[in-house]
């Protein structure tokens, strides 16, 4: 549902379309300090990825000035606009942390200290897991891997496997409840 631009919506932003600065001063004062605590309910570390992700919105705003088309309320716009930055700015959190995941080593931090027979367990424990993972059906097996190796959160898994919310939890609780199982027949507790 979309709501009409008011008068002092479109008087903004025919102001801002002009190059008007006191009207972009009156817009950002107007809506900083929303678009700040709603970037800060989502962006909750660190405290500044939130500001800076509301000032690229207004910064954004500024540099596009000229072609701005707003089909709805300003405000949903800049909501709109603060939301996805901020979840830009997830992602990018996510990814730097995969990143410096990966500079890791591979194995167990304790593995030097471990004893020889320690180690061996460890890695057949490890085989074991991976080959009942290779047990489960295809796309349970998927949405696990995406979630697990991934990161992706469960509301991203339904987006870009085009399947519901519902599915990817189904898919998850039907993975995990077969690898405790298959784990705990074997032996493993």
């Amino acid at each position: 549902m979309t709501f009409p631009l008011s008068s002092s919506d479109q008087a903004y932003l025919t102001a801002l379309a002009a190059g008007n600065e006191r009207a972009f001063e009156a817009l950002f004062t107007r809506f900083y300090g929303g678009l700040l605590r709603y970037a800060k309910s989502i962006l909750r570390y660190p405290t500044d990825a939130a500001d800076d992700a509301v000032a690229e919105v207004f910064c954004a705003l500024w540099a596009s000035r000229a072609q701005l088309t707003v089909a709805g309320s300003l405000a949903a716009y800049l909501y709109t606009a603060v939301k996805h930055r901020c979840l830009d700015k997830l992602r990018e959190q996510r990814r730097s942390l995969l990143e410096v995941a990966e500079e890791l080593p591979h194995t167990q931090p304790e593995a030097a200290y471990q004893q020889p027979d320690q180690l061996l367990a460890y890695q057949e424990l490890t085989a074991q897991v991976a080959h009942l993972i290779d047990q489960l059906p295809a796309r349970t097996r998927q949405v696990f891997q995406l979630h697990r190796d991934g990161g992706l959160t469960y509301e991203e898994l339904a987006e870009l496997l085009g399947i519901s919310l519902n599915s990817v939890k189904t898919h998850m609780f039907r993975a995990l409840r077969f690898l405790k199982t298959a784990l705990y027949a074997s032996g493993v507790q």
